[in-house]
């Protein structure tokens, strides 16, 4: 059994290869949510400085699709779960048939940044979440739930983590979700294992790097009022 990077009576943070630690875990999840790094989908764009820069694999994106699948594949959920799956605009066209694939029901949830980010003619503003359940998932607590949700992103000053997204965000996504138990296979800084603490779930993370390993136990080690 792998030990955690760093646990507490709701979290647990492993270090390493979530190919490698999640058919390992002795849990079962009903809610995955993360941010899987869906970044190095500008090396497949056809057009643009992605192209010059990469060279790009004319619009191959099926990297992207064994990413989704094989981490769904491995991860240890309950029969009825739902995912949260954040992409991009390039990542989203393979991530959706995955899901469609896999689940009765899928839904696009939008996250207006509020802020400008980069881009061309068409700045971006905005960032995919795919959703999907079957039959068993969790159950809202509201039927007001929206599918666009606004919150600024972290300030590129302030982050601890280059993709770092807002606690609060993940706060909206999971206060009315009905989770329980939470999995994040690509926990990065911790924004997810922190929201979940701070609604009183349980949580379960895995991140690659060390230094985001480190980082994140330390923002989880903190009381929830001076957490950065």
């Amino acid at each position: 059994m792998i030990e955690p990077y760093y646990s507490d009576d709701l979290t647990a943070l492993y270090l390493g290869d979530c190919r490698e630690i999640l058919p390992s875990l002795d849990v079962q999840c009903d809610t995955l949510i993360t941010d899987a790094p869906y970044a190095s989908a500008p090396a497949t764009a056809t057009t643009g400085r992605a192209k010059t820069k990469w060279g790009g694999n004319w619009g191959d994106m099926s990297l992207v699709s064994l990413m989704v699948e094989a981490t769904l594949t491995a991860a240890p959920l309950t029969p009825g779960h739902q995912v949260y799956w954040f992409t991009d605009h390039l990542a989203y066209a393979a991530t959706v048939p995955v899901m469609f694939r896999r689940y009765q029901n899928v839904q696009s949830i939008i996250w207006d940044k509020i802020d400008l980010g980069m881009g061309a003619r068409y700045r971006k503003q905005t960032e995919f979440i795919v959703y999907a359940w079957n039959q068993g998932a969790p159950e809202f607590p509201t039927r007001n739930a929206r599918d666009l949700i606004r919150r600024k992103a972290v300030p590129g000053r302030d982050r601890v983590h280059n993709a770092e997204k807002p606690v609060e965000l993940l706060v909206d996504l999971l206060g009315p979700s009905g989770a329980q138990v939470v999995l994040d296979p690509y926990a990065g800084s911790g924004a997810t294992l922190l929201a979940a603490r701070q609604l009183g779930l349980r949580s379960v993370g895995i991140e690659i790097e060390e230094r985001h390993c480190e980082v994140a136990a330390q923002r989880l080690s903190k009381p929830l009022d001076e957490v950065a």
